[in-house]
């Protein structure tokens, strides 16, 4: 009798590796088309009294209401599509790297202690370049729109 380990036979071995090969093939093919393949044109836009250019992190301290006041200092009026909606995940993730539950815990955060307010909820698009376009020093996001002149796009660093 021999001690020591016992060799698996061939036909367990390739079992084995075909397995592996067909949980792989099988998540790729499930992640290939569950990923939605719509693409969106995000802009962030302005008011044409604020700034041209912000960095993504100012971008993030605006959208969290922790940055309440421009450069000159003038006030900040931040304008959001509905919160539990897609347009505004896509914004939250792929503009703002954050999840859009930790923009929303941040803002109730400053609203149930009495420290800040939360951002002005839009309807539509349509509303949200009328309020931007009509506020001094505000910024909102539009997602599959056209960029109109009397509004300003901002660019992000």
């Amino acid at each position: 009798m021999k001690l020591g380990r016992k060799k698996k036979p061939f036909l367990t071995y390739c079992s084995y590796s075909l397995s592996r090969c067909m949980t792989l093939v099988s998540l790729v093919t499930v992640s290939f088309f569950s990923f939605n393949s719509a693409v969106y044109a995000q802009d962030v836009i302005a008011n044409s009294s604020s700034e041209n250019i912000i960095s993504a992190n100012t971008l993030r301290q605006i959208y969290s209401m922790r940055l309440q006041t421009w450069r000159d200092g003038s006030g900040i009026t931040v304008f959001v599509l509905n919160p539990a909606g897609e347009r505004h995940r896509k914004f939250s993730l792929e503009i703002l790297n954050v999840f859009p539950y930790q923009l929303q815990r941040a803002w109730d955060v400053l609203v149930f202690s009495g420290t800040g307010r939360s951002p002005v909820v839009v309807e539509s698009e349509q509303e949200m370049i009328s309020r931007v376009k009509s506020t001094p020093g505000s910024i909102g996001y539009i997602i599959d729109s056209e960029v109109p002149l009397d509004v300003k796009k901002v660019s992000i660093q």
